[in-house]
């Protein structure tokens, strides 16, 4: 009897350590969590702030699974009070050995943040707060009268004087840069893209890059598939040379400040410079910051026999040339 008991107590201790084993490896080496996503996550700590406080905010960001798991790892190697302040880019699919590791080697100097085409200055403004660069606040107010470039004035008083201008790409932005270096460093970029052919070809055109920018920004939130995007440019540039009125939906959105699904007849009444339903030409300036496609599409369009595009369900666009055929099939897509 006492052997068999001695047998299962030691079963017992084997299957212990087993578990105790399995425990510390899924602590260290699995993964934090299973996002699908390999982004990083920019993470900033603060003077005196506790490991407690580190793990809620780890995961509060989704960074790791459990706060507990992540402190009785930090105790049972040591490291609690080895985690350094500053900003850290972490891997969402970083285990904790890796992420403990990472918060001991001191922060990174530069911050990378993806800017995609078609955000506008508010959007930006916001993505630049979530990684801990600047506020919203701060980057809203240098952009309203901010202005790097001589071609950024417009005719007709905006917002926002740099929305528009700077160029949806990644950037490596300086931990301590002000909202103003930031809008240097985008607007540079934007500049570039203005080489010295798209200047020629603009001044051929009678086309200021204000009205460019402008222009490119409309093709840019009406485009949801590149395929879509010369001949919205196309149809844009047509309408301006007859003198109509461009009608985008797009402008409305920029008016409403959020992107509604059906601008309805009540909406294109609005009472708007941005309205493009009631004014002649281009809104007062640019309704998004265009990336490079949009920016193309502009400067290729060439001669259209299309005045009118609706967009599907799916957001594919449907080009015609009389009225009356554009409203076939509107009503074949939406009915009536």
């Amino acid at each position: 009897m006492k052997k068999g008991i001695r047998i299962a107590l030691g079963i017992f201790a084997v299957l212990l350590c087993i578990g105790a084993a399995t425990l510390w490896g899924a602590m260290y080496y699995l993964p934090n969590t299973f996002n699908e996503t390999t982004d990083e996550q920019v993470v900033v700590i603060e003077e005196k702030q506790t490991g407690a406080e580190i793990a809620q905010m780890l995961y509060e960001k989704g960074l790791i699974r459990s706060p507990e798991l992540f402190r009785l790892a930090l105790r049972i190697s040591g490291n609690g009070a080895k985690l350094q302040t500053g900003y850290y880019q972490i891997p969402n699919k970083v285990n904790q050995t890796e992420l403990i590791e990472l918060l001991q080697k001191g922060h990174v100097k530069t911050v990378r943040v993806t800017i995609p085409e078609g955000y506008t200055i508010g959007e930006i403004a916001i993505a630049l707060e979530k990684d801990r660069l600047v506020t919203a606040k701060e980057f809203l107010d240098v952009s309203k009268n901010y202005v790097p470039y001589q071609y950024m004035y417009g005719p007709k008083p905006v917002t926002y004087r740099v929305e528009g201008f700077l160029f949806p790409s990644t950037y490596d932005i300086p931990v301590d840069a002000s909202a103003k270096d930031i809008i240097d460093l985008m607007a540079r970029e934007m500049n570039s893209q203005l080489t010295p052919d798209i200047r020629k070809q603009l001044d051929d055109e009678h086309m200021t890059i204000f009205e460019f920018i402008t222009l490119a920004s409309l093709v840019e939130k009406e485009a949801l598939f590149d395929k879509d995007r010369e001949p919205i440019a196309a149809v844009f540039k047509k309408r301006l040379k007859l003198g109509m009125p461009i009608q985008s939906d797009a402008s409305i959105q920029y008016i409403l400040g959020y992107p509604k699904a059906h601008v309805t007849i009540e909406d294109t009444q609005l009472q708007s410079p941005y309205n493009t339903y009631i004014i002649n030409g281009l809104p007062p300036g640019p309704i998004a910051n265009p990336g490079k496609k949009s920016l193309e599409a502009v400067l290729n369009a060439g001669d259209t026999e299309y005045l009118y595009f609706v967009a599907d369900k799916e957001g594919h666009n449907h080009f015609t040339k009389t009225y009356e055929e554009h409203l076939k099939v509107v009503e074949s897509i939406y009915g009536n």
